[in-house]
């Protein structure tokens, strides 16, 4: 049995990744779960550290450090899962229910609800909610530069793909030695 702790809210943390439009089924659909990581803060790094001595907890699940020094936590929900609810339901900076969903990128506050797992005595932080305070304009693929910014050089709007030449080489024996490979 787990023991658990009362839920709390966060500071404006920084969306590193999330996967709440839908359920990550990556291991399986009965390990299928939404979850948002984030760069862990100074605040919230005195939070979690004084719920680890006031709990006497040795580990949070879900943290790590990434290749550029940011501690993240990754905190999971099956709550949404269960019901069938395919995106994490997310509010707006006015506490609303919004059709929005949070991406890396974005500033959020998270609502987590912290659970000492008796198996090891370490500490879950559930996913119970997501408030959108801040979010950034989508620049990836699907934008008009792709993210790139303009340069000068090759302008492709007018590039036309070659057609098949009519001209082919037979390779034989004698010119064998004259392939560059």
């Amino acid at each position: 049995m787990a023991s658990k702790i009362k839920p709390f809210t966060t500071g404006n943390l920084t969306v590193q990744w999330a996967h709440l439009h839908e359920a990550d089924t990556k291991f399986g659909d009965d390990a299928a779960n939404h979850s948002c990581t984030v760069i862990v803060d100074v605040e919230l790094q005195k939070e979690l550290d004084a719920l680890m001595k006031d709990n006497g907890v040795k580990k949070i699940n879900g943290m790590r450090v990434d290749d550029d020094g940011n501690t993240l936590l990754k905190a999971k929900s099956k709550v949404f899962v269960k019901e069938n609810v395919k995106s994490f339901p997310c509010r707006d900076a006015k506490a609303e229910l919004t059709k929005a969903i949070a991406y890396g990128g974005d500033t959020v506050r998270l609502r987590l609800a912290p659970t000492v797992l008796t198996r090891d005595g370490s500490m879950s932080l559930f996913l119970n909610g997501v408030q959108i305070i801040e979010k950034k304009p989508y620049d990836g693929a699907a934008s008009a530069t792709g993210g790139f910014e303009v340069t000068d050089g090759f302008d492709g709007s007018t590039y036309e793909e070659p057609t098949a030449s009519s001209e082919t080489t037979t390779v034989t024996d004698e010119n064998m030695d004259e392939i560059p490979f």
